[in-house]
């Protein structure tokens, strides 16, 4: 039986012939789902604009009995702006292969998924530069991002404060670390002063705690100090068995810091711990450049490319739905 992958009819016979090709699937990339990726907990903003502003409203409500005259509460904002920047990324061939070897031609054709995978790959790496200094990276209410001290009405200074981040190292493979760390978090205040009901539902956490992690919160019983997962006579039950979707970030470079997360916050509240934001340039061919048997390129080296090219802007968020935690 003849293979069909070396059947020599399905190879382009032009350069145009191969470039359209790369088109196609290269708008049926761009028009499906991303693909999956761990900075998708945070949001990720189409625009038309390349630098867009976004305000922190201070408005939260709080009714207290009525004595004379109704209060009324003035709306009070901060913001900050994210503008976009240009990043590219491309793919070249000798138009001799494309034309003649098989798998030469199925790689161009894989061309524009790559990209995609590569664009993904570029969220979760700009994202990770944010999240790791983001312990010195100044936030609207004049503390860091990741702060011990973050103020609870950002208009005023002599509010309560409250904690983000743990400096102490502290392990993320244990159901007693884990359990401070939570009860830490869900001490997140609203405007008012009184708990904002953070509750954290995601683990983030580098390569090396990743396999540790799983397979501690995947134990119904555990030792008495939560650090093993040994079954003996003083097992005890695991009280975070199915609790937390935990997150592999392999672009994370510290090998022990971890990241607690309340997804159900930024979902129901707008409070992303991060914002992407996708700038699209007008004209369609700044996005995708071409270079085929016309350009000096292919006269000089014989052949073809394409590059992509993505207008993209990062910022950390909001800290009430993001822990940092410095870990061992």
């Amino acid at each position: 039986m003849t293979n069909p992958l070396y059947i020599l009819e399905t190879l382009p016979t032009t350069d145009q012939a191969a470039m359209r090709e790369f088109d196609d699937r290269y708008l049926a990339s761009i028009g499906a789902a991303q693909p999956p990726s761990w900075s998708d907990l945070g949001d990720l903003f189409p625009t038309s604009a390349p630098m867009v502003t976004f305000p922190i409203s201070s408005l939260a409500l709080k009714y207290v009995q009525v004595q004379g005259e109704p209060r009324f509460k003035t709306l009070l904002s901060k913001s900050f702006d994210i503008k976009s920047e240009e990043f590219s990324c491309g793919i070249e061939a000798k138009l001799l292969d494309l034309t003649t070897q098989v798998f030469a031609y199925r790689n161009w054709q894989l061309g524009p998924s790559r990209m995609m995978i590569a664009e993904a790959n570029f969220r979760n790496e700009s994202i990770v530069t944010l999240l790791e200094a983001g312990a010195s990276t100044a936030w609207v209410d004049g503390a860091n991002f990741f702060s011990a001290t973050h103020l609870s009405d950002l208009n005023n200074p002599s509010s309560t404060t409250w904690s983000n981040y743990e400096s102490a190292g502290t392990d993320v493979v244990s159901i007693s670390n884990l359990q401070a760390q939570v009860t830490a978090m869900q001490g997140v205040l609203d405007e008012n002063g009184k708990k904002i009901g953070a509750n954290p539902d995601t683990i983030i956490v580098p390569t090396g705690k990743f396999e540790p992690l799983k397979n501690l919160l995947a134990q119904n019983l555990m030792l008495a100090g939560g650090t093993s997962t040994s079954v003996t006579s003083a097992a005890t039950s695991n009280p975070y068995v199915g609790r937390f979707n935990v997150v592999h970030a392999p672009e994370l470079t510290d090998a022990n810091d971890w990241y607690l997360v309340d997804s159900k916050l930024r979902a129901s509240s707008g409070l992303a711990p991060w914002i992407s934001v996708r700038y699209t340039a007008p004209n369609p061919s700044l996005q995708l450049r071409k270079w085929d048997e016309s350009s000096d390129f292919f006269k000089d080296t014989g052949r073809i490319k394409v590059s992509s090219h993505i207008w993209y802007g990062f910022a950390l968020g909001f800290p009430h739905a993001i822990r940092k935690v410095v870990g061992a």
